[in-house]
């Protein structure tokens, strides 16, 4: 299965976002039909749907059909109709709000052994000082700008949804091992 992840992610060049939309597929399907089921046999099936569904409606550039099939082991027909299943299925409502692959994102590295996202490994390790009121009145003394709350735009701790293992501020989000 791993390998098959691989292959599709090199081949069909599904970027981060994109994979993490398709674990979102999945959860997405076993809330709106309780039987769902993924097995050895309907895995790679529903993966290459997922991945050219998710390719086609989330990214500017795409491969066609065939590149798809050719990639994922499947017969062009075979995969149009399964493509149109899974788009009748999730009632043609394939975007996931950015907020919602965000937390996909940061759900997965927690739950991730030897992945920590970036902060709360210095938090772990004991090695970030916090500021206090005085240090970061020094600091506005010293002639060091002094930020206000929400002066950053409200990106801190975003993630920058092009690619998951950047974050939109350079904190907060990204994945270390």
């Amino acid at each position: 299965m791993l390998d098959y992840l691989h292959r599709l992610a090199k081949h069909a060049t599904l970027s981060p976002p994109l994979l993490l939309s398709m674990v979102y597929y999945i959860d997405r399907l076993c809330a709106l039909y309780p039987d769902f089921n993924i097995n050895t046999l309907t895995v790679h099936r529903f993966l290459i749907t997922a991945a050219t569904v998710a390719a086609k409606g989330l990214s500017d550039s795409f491969w066609n059909n065939s590149t798809y099939a050719r990639v994922g082991g499947v017969r062009v027909a075979e995969l149009k109709l399964l493509e149109l299943e899974f788009l009748c299925r999730v009632d043609w409502k394939i975007v996931p709000n950015p907020e919602v692959l965000v937390a996909y994102y940061k759900g997965l590295v927690e739950r991730s052994s030897g992945y920590l996202l970036e902060g709360e490994e210095d938090d772990q390790e004991g090695d970030v000082e916090e500021a206090t009121e005085d240090d970061e009145e020094k600091m506005g003394e010293d002639g060091g700008e002094e930020e206000e709350d929400g002066e950053d735009g409200g990106e801190a701790g975003r993630l920058d949804i092009r690619n998951p293992a950047t974050p939109a501020t350079g904190e907060g989000v990204s994945a270390s091992r």
